[in-house]
């Protein structure tokens, strides 16, 4: 046989190199429409995403059915709209604790423990609660042993009742016809129509406080972190037993708390 007759033999690490391409491609374009969704005020459709990334119908379908399968998103039960899945919201919140804790945004934080002398924490909405991405206990005897990563409710603790307030006000309708609005202790806010009035309380003055709403004998105030031209999505928060400070004299500390969250906004 005459070495003209010989089929090319293809090399393994071409072979390698072509699947490689393929494969950051389709994950290129996975992360495209990731960021598409998260990135739209309202969820998009299917038809959206293939329009706004110029992409094959049958690739959009291929793709978000991978995503949805692996809980990275998921459709919206009535308008089949895609929304974040519960898998990439604990990445981004997972992502977003351990930043916290590095470098001077965490620093921030225990300065403020330091100069209050309480407990202090980060908070975003997940899921109908508060999740704490970052917090720091404060130096005494008696303090409250959350860890970053915890979960409280939105309607009785003063950085919930905040993030709930500064809510766009369809979203922040949903939540309260959907959320429970559990007792905890007599002094928990249990009446939607009150809860109304006390958010739009916390948007007019700017700070949200917690009278032993959540827990008996400890109390707390949060305000907004500033977020640009748009509606803030953290607030900064201290909390406090009751022993040691009342509601209202956590206001004293108000100012030095808005600095802080002031301050907190260069490392978001």
């Amino acid at each position: 046989m005459s070495s003209d007759s010989l089929e090319p033999i293809d090399q393994p690490a071409d072979v390698s190199t072509e699947s490689a391409t393929d494969g950051a491609g389709a994950l290129s374009k996975a992360l495209d429409v990731l960021e598409l969704v998260m990135g739209s005020v309202y969820p998009p459709s299917a038809a959206a995403i293939t329009d706004a990334l110029n992409l094959p119908r049958p690739t959009t379908n291929r793709i978000i059915g991978n995503l949805v399968r692996l809980d990275f998103l998921k459709r919206d039960a009535r308008q089949r709209q895609l929304i974040e899945g519960d898998r990439l919201l604990k990445l981004a919140l997972d992502v977003v604790a351990r930043a916290t804790q590095r470098g001077p945004r965490h620093d921030i934080l225990r300065e403020l423990s330091d100069r209050t002398g309480e407990t202090c924490n980060v908070g975003v909405i997940t899921g109908g609660r508060v999740r704490y991405v970052d917090r720091v206990e404060a130096r005494w005897p008696l303090s409250l042993r959350l860890e970053p990563g915890s979960e409280i409710p939105l309607h009785c603790t003063a950085i919930g009742k905040l993030l709930l307030a500064y809510l766009p006000p369809v979203h922040r309708e949903k939540y309260l016809m959907t959320i429970e609005l559990a007792r905890h202790t007599e002094h928990t806010m249990t009446d939607v129509d009150a809860l109304r009035i006390a958010l739009d309380q916390i948007v007019e003055e700017g700070v949200s406080l917690d009278d032993e709403e959540y827990l008996p004998g400890v109390v707390g105030m949060a305000v907004p972190i500033p977020n640009g031209d748009n509606p803030p999505i953290m607030g900064l928060a201290i909390a406090a037993p009751r022993a040691r400070a009342s509601a209202a004299e956590l206001r004293d500390s108000l100012p030095l708390l808005r600095d802080f969250a002031q301050r907190m906004t260069l490392c978001y």
